[in-house]
């Protein structure tokens, strides 16, 4: 799929569908819903729902247009920050997003409760990379184990505790 990018007054489409024929029309409309039901989310207080039926068209416009606009990532995303979940800091819902969002595609995947360079993606990255994404998952959220966490990456990249490098 492609992603609308919109900055300011500006949104353009990226990425060239797989399947489908995009017309500037329907370009155009993708785009136009697309800052319709965002503006609509703003308002509601993180209730996506209230926001369905603009969700709705957008998701048909997308579906012919042959574009992805990340409805599932955004609507995941936004019951996770308003839910329980939240204190658990929705990391994964928050990559979805993040992934779904990048203009050349996901550079990163999810597998297994772990993470994965895409496929295709591994020309971007340093032989070193896939052992960057591939651990167990994020470390707990405690101090103790974030400085742990920031400690081991640290020795991973040659910087030894007590060590201070600009």
């Amino acid at each position: 799929g492609g992603a609308i990018l919109a900055q300011g007054n500006q949104t353009s489409i990226t990425s060239p569908p797989l399947h489908h024929s995009t017309t500037p029309a329907m370009a155009g409309s993708v785009a136009t819903l697309k800052k319709e039901w965002n503006s609509c989310l703003a308002k509601t207080g993180g209730n996506p729902g209230k926001c369905e039926k603009l969700e709705k068209d957008l998701r048909s416009a997308s579906k012919a247009a042959g574009v992805d606009c990340c409805i599932n990532e955004t609507v995941n995303l936004m019951r996770c920050t308003m839910s329980g979940k939240r204190a658990a800091g929705c990391s994964d819902p928050f990559m979805a997003m993040r992934e779904c969002n990048r203009a050349g595609g996901k550079h990163l995947v999810s597998e297994h409760g772990a993470y994965a360079v895409a496929p295709g993606k591994a020309n971007i990255f340093t032989a070193q990379a896939a052992s960057l994404v591939s651990n167990s998952g994020p470390p707990a959220r405690t101090l103790q184990s974030m400085t742990e966490a920031g400690q081991e990456y640290a020795k991973s990249l040659g910087i030894m505790p007590g060590e201070v490098r600009f």
